[in-house]
């Protein structure tokens, strides 16, 4: 992939985060969202999780809440909205029922036109002061925490998918696009391929992924830095109960 299509990587960036000022200033109010440690992954978390549904109650979520994100051994554990076409931007100030709120909610980019089901779902999430909401996702940058929390997981309304992260980029905002349409799993393929080429963190170089999941958040080894963390599915199962 040249150069010129590089420039429509992934925009995590200018349009989306551009009220990411919100996230290093002292907050008035109170996050919306319980706050706590995730286990970190261990053996047989995965069979318990297939068991439980993860212990989402999805019935007591607003609509708009089409996924959960958990990433084990951080305090990243919260529900996934979809972003508003007509309103990119909205889940910035807002959270996941639609609440006016300086945490806003992680959300998939209105450009993802499949959703949880597109080639590459791009997720974006503050970076709050308090450490909260996906402020982890920042570490990443770092080898040594990347290789120790390579996994994520994902659950829908329907299934529970494991995540393994096999790569992190830190991007300047100002100068990054965004790509979210894929004629095929050879474009994506390639598109992935031109990325590991330029990433700060490359833990396994996949080939033929059919989906990838893309994590952005701001961190501040600029002052327009944005760090992108990528994961591949390894697993996925049906969570929904046996009629």
């Amino acid at each position: 992939m040249n150069k010129g299509k590089a420039a429509t990587a992934l925009a995590v960036a200018v349009a989306l985060l551009a009220l990411a000022a919100l996230a290093v200033l002292p907050q008035p109010e109170r996050s919306p969202y319980e706050t706590h440690e995730v286990p970190a992954a261990a053996e047989g978390t995965a069979t318990e999780t297939r068991e439980t549904g993860g212990g989402i109650d999805w019935d007591a979520l607003p609509a708009s809440a089409v996924a959960w994100v958990r990433v084990p051994g951080t305090t990243v554990d919260y529900p996934i909205v979809r972003g508003r076409p007509e309103s990119p931007d909205f889940y910035l100030t807002h959270d996941a029922g639609g609440g006016r709120s300086a945490w806003g909610a992680p959300y998939i980019d209105a450009g993802c036109a499949e959703g949880t089901e597109s080639p590459l779902v791009i997720v974006y999430g503050h970076h709050m002061s308090d450490g909260t909401m996906f402020a982890p996702l920042a570490r990443y940058s770092s080898r040594g925490f990347a290789e120790g929390h390579r996994t994520i997981r994902v659950y829908t309304r329907e299934k529970e998918i494991e995540l393994e992260v096999f790569a992190v980029d830190v991007v300047d905002a100002s100068s990054e696009g965004k790509r979210t349409d894929f004629a095929d799993a050879a474009a994506l393929d390639a598109y992935l391929g031109d990325k590991l080429s330029r990433c700060e963190v490359v833990l396994e170089e996949p080939a033929g992924v059919a989906q990838a999941w893309a994590f952005a958040t701001c961190s501040y080894q600029t002052s327009n830095s944005r760090t992108v963390v990528y994961a591949k599915e390894v697993e996925e199962w049906d969570s929904r109960p046996s009629e």
